[in-house]
């Protein structure tokens, strides 16, 4: 489901995105989108690109590859604003803006 549709369901629902969440991403087209022409984008190759470390041996275990994903995320800018600007054309931005508000923290 895209972002798009999921918080127009929400809206529908009258059922409100919590604050602290910033929303469901594939996180492989924000990594493919923030760094592009990489020659892999698998969670083991990532790491050692942009996390200077070898990635954990236990490929395929879902606690590990979890772990694993929260630390590239936190790695990189992926605020409300980031996401919306970059995977929402700017007729689904507008309609999101006007519905939920600009996406950016007025902390």
């Amino acid at each position: 489901m895209s972002l798009f549709r999921l918080m127009r369901t929400m809206n529908h629902h009258q059922v409100a995105m919590p604050s602290n969440v910033v929303s469901f991403l594939d996180t492989l087209s924000a990594f493919r989108s923030l760094w592009p022409g990489l020659e892999s984008y698998r969670l083991q190759a990532l790491v050692k690109a942009k996390l200077d470390r070898q990635p954990d041996v236990d490929g395929h275990n879902a606690a590990s590859d979890t772990r694993t994903l929260q630390d590239l995320v936190a790695f990189v800018p992926l605020d409300r604003h980031f996401i919306l600007e970059r995977f929402l054309d700017d007729s689904q931005l507008t309609d999101v803006e006007q519905r939920f508000g600009d996406g950016r923290s007025t902390d």
